[in-house]
């Protein structure tokens, strides 16, 4: 179940608390104002599991620089790539919970301990929810040569190619693209190949090229290439159209219904940061994200802006989890 759904009945009792704390009212929250007056009294490090230069990474100093001005410090951030995100995760599990490194996570956080041996650091145990931040939305598209033109037709030319499954990029083994793409496989009865690959990039180049014919990625970076004609996008993983493109159906309103396979990016701390802290950070990040400026700077980067309460989080991360957690299972995924 993507969180959208609930996002818009929550936002005006949100606003409104937001705004009696900002006017100086009691914190709703429950941390004291001295608190707010003694942190933070340094600088900030985010550490973003991403490399520079991509989506993740682009939303994530947009929020540290506004973060940075609601706080009266800087907030530095502090790329960490690799191993499907662990190298970063485990640098922000294993700092000192004093509420000076913050992390950015995600949806897929919890299932790492099912792809991964030997992981460094338990996601549940180490790491402590923040603030969420902004979704993405995953599309469904396809190489001009692929003769499909539609979500239907494309499902049927795969079942055509069943003696070699179509084969469909993606970010990587076990990203949420990948596991999109096992879904809708299994939901569709179209017989498909996972091809992985290194970074949006080179997949998109491939697929430019027509040497992969589909590709599950995200939809901002497939766009402004399909706005020129160069590939083609038959749907969008969500429960929703997406704001970017509402001209584009969703996969469940054509053809594979309750397709849902949505994803989202929060913020982390390390297990055992002071509460007061943590609450502090929400409320500022909260008041970030909600802001109409932010909120335009996240579409630009192809993100919509996402505040839910640390309850909704919970409610919906445990869903995702169940439904991509079997998914792996059954699957037999690794993380590579």
């Amino acid at each position: 179940m993507s969180p959208h759904n609930r996002m818009d009945e929550n936002m005006a009792n949100r606003r409104s608390a937001l705004k009696a704390l900002s006017a100086g009212a009691v914190a709703v929250t429950g941390w004291p104002l001295m608190a707010q007056e003694r942190y933070p009294t340094k600088a900030l490090r985010l550490v973003v599991p991403f490399p520079p230069g991509g989506g993740t990474d682009t939303v994530a100093r947009a929020v540290a620089q506004r973060l940075a001005i609601a706080l009266g410090q800087a907030v530095v951030v502090d790329n960490k790539p690799g191993a499907g995100t662990t190298i970063g995760l485990s640098e922000v599990a294993r700092s000192t919970p004093d509420g000076y490194t913050i992390g950015i996570g995600g949806t897929s956080d919890p299932l790492l301990p099912l792809l991964y041996d030997n992981l460094p650091f338990n996601p549940e145990r180490d790491l402590v929810f923040v603030s969420t931040l902004a979704s993405s939305t995953i599309a469904l598209a396809v190489a001009n040569n692929v003769p499909a033109k539609s979500v239907s037709e494309f499902i049927a030319y795969a079942k055509n190619q069943a003696a070699s499954p179509l084969g469909y990029a993606s970010v990587g083994v076990a990203s949420p693209m990948h596991l999109a793409g096992i879904h809708f496989s299994a939901m569709s009865g179209a017989p498909l190949a996972h091809i992985p690959y290194r970074g949006t990039g080179p997949a998109i180049n491939d697929l430019l090229g027509g040497h992969v014919p589909a590709a599950m990625l995200g939809l901002p970076s497939l766009l402004p290439h399909a706005r020129t004609g160069k590939l083609r996008i038959l749907g969008v993983a969500s429960p929703k159209r997406s704001p970017l493109a509402t001209d584009i159906p969703t996969l469940s309103e054509v053809g594979v219904k309750d397709f849902d396979a949505g994803f989202w990016y929060h913020v982390i701390a390390p297990r055992g940061t002071p509460k007061a802290m943590v609450e502090r950070l929400r409320f500022e990040i909260d008041r970030v994200v909600g802001n109409s400026e932010m909120k335009e700077s996240l579409a630009i980067a192809g993100f919509e802006a996402l505040t839910l309460s640390p309850e909704e989080s919970a409610r919906s991360l445990k869903l995702e989890t169940e439904k991509w957690a079997r998914i792996i299972r059954e699957n037999n995924i690794r993380g590579s």
